[in-house]
């Protein structure tokens, strides 16, 4: 099966990576934002992420991405449909290298390619395409974020989820098949799109830790509850009701460490929590780094208003540390089958405290722990770039009976 993968360098990589081991498979995969591994450039920016030599890089295009994104930061202008002409001009130079050939399915990201997958198409009706969708419906978002961005006095029609909703929308218009890393998204988009086929493979671990020093309060007198919370601190990812839930919690029993950046358009809402005792914002941290330090926390706690599946939580799970998420995050599915930490109402301090206070109990930790090594030898034997792979075969074969 020929197949080719047009993607940012995001969960991308580790489906590229599980999709070359297949014999069966010939794929390429055109991406942009990183280096080939052992390049003079990673010990220089050793923080961006790195591929293999046969990987297809196209390295104009990082260099105008980067260009705008630097702009972006520092001057107000249409970002979103600037970054979508530029990229589909690349894109395009790209898919026209592969008209008339014998490709079977195209696996694309939208938000770069859209206007460019539909040429293809028109040209090479015999291929299948899969658009790979890994966020929120736009107007959903809407839905839930507008009225918090109100409540706290912020513009929510400034905000980067108004601003590139025009192209959003049009990446998804007339898609046939799409794929969502999670049951929360597929309900969510088929009332959107009814139409389309839509299949779901959850990304599931991104690592399996073969040996993991989990931090335990050994010490009776030792009650402290170890807290993380990693990723961009914002009003979206819940940060300020786990924040306000830290001021319910007694100093001396819990402690959270935060680690991320705060949305820059956000510092002033965040500025109050400095002065908690029992809360450190340690700022950003390389993500090697993270994951060195993860098993020394009693828990991850990730209280998204709304995420697709969160990969923050999936590091946290290769580490053996439990977690908390909203049921408004794709991962619930997986923490509540595997029974692997706690699912709490969205937008409740009291329902995230309620949670929280759980995990102070060592043997419930524990109990939590054993499962995620179920959790990991599930991923060994169904993987996400196997779960991915059956999809491509349903397509090519014409044998989706079923959405899955």
């Amino acid at each position: 099966m020929n197949t080719l993968l047009l993607a940012r360098p995001d969960h991308s990589l580790r489906l590229y990576e599980g999709l070359r081991r297949n014999p069966e498979l010939a794929t390429d995969f055109h991406t942009f934002g990183v280096f080939k591994k052992n390049a003079w450039m990673n010990r220089w920016l050793p923080h961006v992420n790195t591929v293999d030599s046969d990987v297809n890089i196209s390295y104009t295009f990082t260099v105008f991405h980067r260009i705008l994104y630097f702009l972006h930061q520092r001057y107000f202008f249409d970002y979103y449909n600037l970054e979508n002409q530029v990229s589909e001009h690349f894109f395009r130079k790209i898919l026209q290298k592969y008209n008339q050939t014998e490709l079977d399915i195209v696996h694309y990201w939208g938000a770069y390619c859209h206007q460019s997958i539909r040429e293809f198409k028109r040209v090479n009706p015999q291929t299948k395409l899969l658009a790979d969708v890994y966020a929120a419906h736009p107007d959903y978002v809407h839905d839930i974020l507008a009225p918090e961005y109100e409540k706290h006095d912020l513009p929510f029609g400034n905000s980067y989820f108004v601003r590139s909703r025009e192209r959003d929308l049009a990446s998804l218009e007339g898609v046939e098949n799409m794929v969502v890393p999670s049951e929360y998204m597929a309900n969510m988009y088929r009332n959107y799109y009814p139409q389309s086929k839509i299949f779901v493979a959850s990304y599931g671990l991104s690592k399996f830790s073969k040996s993991v020093t989990y931090c335990k309060n050994n010490n009776r007198k030792d009650k402290l509850l170890k807290i993380i919370f990693a990723g961009k601190i914002s009003i979206e990812k819940g940060c300020i009701y786990l924040l306000e839930a830290m001021k319910k919690l007694p100093n001396k029993e819990f402690q959270l460490d935060i680690i991320g950046d705060i949305e820059h358009n956000q510092k002033a809402i965040f500025n109050s929590y400095f002065n908690l005792q029992n809360v450190r914002f340690l700022g950003q941290l390389p993500k090697n780094k993270i994951l060195e330090t993860l098993p020394e926390y009693h828990l991850f706690v990730l209280p998204s208003l709304t995420d697709a599946y969160s990969l923050a939580v999936s590091e946290a799970l290769s580490c053996g540390v439990p977690v908390i998420i909203t049921e408004n995050v794709g991962n619930k599915d997986d923490i509540r089958k595997f029974i692997i930490g706690d699912v709490c109402v969205a937008q409740n301090v009291d329902a995230l405290v309620e949670s929280i206070l759980k995990f102070q109990d060592e043997e419930y930790r524990q109990f939590l722990r054993a499962n995620i090594d179920n959790f990991m030898e599930e991923n060994r034997v169904s993987d996400y770039p196997s779960k991915v792979l059956k999809i491509y075969q349903c397509l090519k074969e014409d044998s989706c009976i079923f959405v899955s």
